[in-house]
């Protein structure tokens, strides 16, 4: 049965001992939204900014029930089931509005520093049947995104399924990332180019 904590005051001491491990001295400032946080596994001394939003699915069973019945039977309820995990190292620092959405595993290693408005999805819906609306599709199964330990990720970039950051990474920001990096590698985005100049009077 799906577990939500989501709240607008500090997770109580009885909360924390709903997740797989929450470490000593680690916080999570509020307001949070945090999905099966017994699938969720935070380090010792991680600070998480407010407006994080942890969603480790495990039964969205109750999408398939809003198909139309003519269309039911497309889809097996047991694709609305998933075995997640988040894993979030020791010493991990994180900026506001950070949202995981994870069907199979995100890991984030220790030291990691993470900005704001970042998103970290293993998973993506999926939009095959072309007479359900994709919202009641399931999820996909997804692709473990593995972040490594000293790793940055820049303000406004999006990790997607399959992402495999090496040690002491960068990523810049406005990023969108899939694929595998080495150790210390610098990742970003084309920069900016001027488009045309304004025509102006001269006084």
């Amino acid at each position: 049965m799906d577990v939500l904590l989501e709240k607008t005051e500090p997770l109580t001491d009885e909360e924390k001992k709903l997740f797989g491990r929450f470490g000593a001295g680690s916080k999570i400032r509020p307001p949070f939204r945090i999905l099966n946080p017994h699938r969720i596994f935070i380090g010792d001394n991680v600070s998480i900014r407010e407006e994080c939003y942890l969603h480790a699915y495990e039964n969205l069973t109750k999408l398939h029930d809003f198909i139309e019945e003519r269309y039911k039977g497309d889809f097996d309820p047991s694709q609305y089931k998933y075995d997640s995990r988040i894993e979030i190292g020791r010493e991990v620092q994180i900026g506001r509005n950070f949202f995981i959405s994870c069907t199979n595993l995100v890991e984030i290693g220790r030291n990691v520093t993470i900005s704001e408005r970042v998103f970290i999805g293993d998973n993506n819906h999926s939009f095959s049947h072309p007479d359900v609306p994709i919202m009641q599709q399931p999820n996909k199964v997804g692709i473990p995104v593995l972040v490594g330990q000293g790793s940055w990720i820049g303000a406004g970039a999006s990790l997607l399924g399959g992402t495999r950051l090496g040690k002491n990474s960068v990523v810049g920001t406005l990023s969108v990332v899939k694929g595998e990096f080495p150790d210390y590698a610098v990742v970003g985005p084309e920069p900016a180019k001027l488009l045309f100049v304004k025509e102006h009077r001269p006084e």
